[in-house]
């Protein structure tokens, strides 16, 4: 943390990076991708862009489709969550689960309508 290695205080900090015009942001989750994909997404950009003109109902005519996976583990966070008291709670938190569960959800988009969805 930069308190602990510049030896200021909290607000300090927050004070000199907001007088230097830094912001703080969050961070997206994306999916990672593989040396190969690259030259998948150049060839079907490639591939949508000479057929559009033929085809121009293309883009809405693709059937998307996507799964997810749902599991107890990063449901709650623990560092975005605080509780407000006058005194302490003293409540606690299970992060380490003996029964771990999981359910995949998949869907299909067709004209941009929600076609399926299997659990």
């Amino acid at each position: 943390m930069i308190c602990e290695n510049c030896g200021f205080s909290k607000s300090r900090v927050c004070t000199i990076l907001n007088e230097s015009g830094a912001h703080p942001y969050r961070s997206t989750p994306v999916q990672g991708l593989l040396t190969k994909d690259t030259e998948r997404r150049y060839t079907w950009c490639n591939f949508v862009m000479n057929n559009l003109e033929d085809h121009r109902t293309l883009l809405v005519d693709i059937i998307c489709t996507d799964e997810a996976c749902f599991s107890r583990n990063g449901m709650f966070n623990r560092q975005i969550v605080h509780t407000w008291s006058l005194e302490n709670p003293r409540f606690s938190i299970e992060v380490r689960h003996q029964l771990r569960w999981s359910i995949n959800v998949w869907c299909r988009i067709v004209n941009g309508r929600l076609i399926g969805k299997v659990f």
